[in-house]
């Protein structure tokens, strides 16, 4: 019986697109024939985990920049500063930022916000103490 648990994630509406990149790299790879016989399933795993491992890199660097430059309005924990409460001034130039994830370094623009109030900066995807992570 077919597992229908995931079928409405954003990345299964993608599978036969995603499947049709795995064809297309595959025959880039190897040819129409397939890898070379002989080729061990380590060497193949090998190069499967390195395509994963190129995607999922650039998969995530483009979601972090792409959310950080978003012009849509952001939620109203990250409009107003958690201080004082006061909407915060014209935001301020982003700072470079990169992390290391379980899927290869990021690095993107992160926006600031300026209090005048507590003359303080605030990164909106940096959680206070006690905060649960929330998006850029």
């Amino acid at each position: 019986m077919a597992d229908h648990t995931h079928a409405t994630s954003p990345v299964e509406t993608q599978r036969r697109y995603l499947e049709g990149v795995a064809k297309k790299v595959a025959d880039e790879l190897w040819g129409p024939n397939g890898p070379a016989w002989g080729t061990t399933l380590t060497e193949l795993e090998d190069v499967a985990l390195a395509v994963r491992a190129i995607v999922a890199q650039k998969l995530l660097q483009l979601g972090v920049e792409r959310q950080a430059a978003a012009a849509a309005p952001r939620p109203a924990t990250a409009t107003a500063c958690p201080s004082c409460q006061r909407a915060f001034d014209a935001p301020t130039e982003p700072v470079p930022r990169a992390l290391d994830t379980r899927g290869g370094q990021v690095a993107w623009d992160e926006p600031r916000e300026y209090c005048p109030h507590c003359r303080r900066s605030f990164f909106p995807a940096e959680p206070q103490s006690g905060d649960r992570p929330h998006a850029l």
